[in-house]
């Protein structure tokens, strides 16, 4: 079993895994502490990163109402406007059946 090729396969796998678990270990333990400069740019760098991502759009949403009212608009109108096209898709398709048939 031992000289099988997916038994070799694994065995690298996990030794490859806890080769990089016990370097971070060794890493994390032995590092210096950040300085709380570091931790305050590290924390300001998160919270501007949180500004551009999604979560920090959709806060911007819940706070203004006029976008709100549009994005609840457009939804309303876009749900009609897809039923309508596929009641214009069917439409043509049985018309050109019944011309062609």
């Amino acid at each position: 079993m031992m000289q099988k090729a997916w038994f070799k396969t694994f065995i690298w796998f996990v030794s490859t895994a806890m080769f990089f678990l016990i370097s971070s270990i060794i890493i994390s333990e032995f590092s210096p502490e950040p300085s709380e400069q570091e931790v305050m740019a590290y924390m300001a760098g998160m919270m501007q990163a949180m500004e551009t991502s999604l979560m920090g759009l959709s806060m911007t949403i819940e706070q203004d109402v006029e976008l709100k009212r549009f994005i609840l608009n457009a939804t309303s109108i876009t749900f009609p406007l897809v039923f309508i096209g596929i009641a214009g898709g069917i439409f043509i398709r049985v018309t050109r059946r019944k011309n062609s048939g």
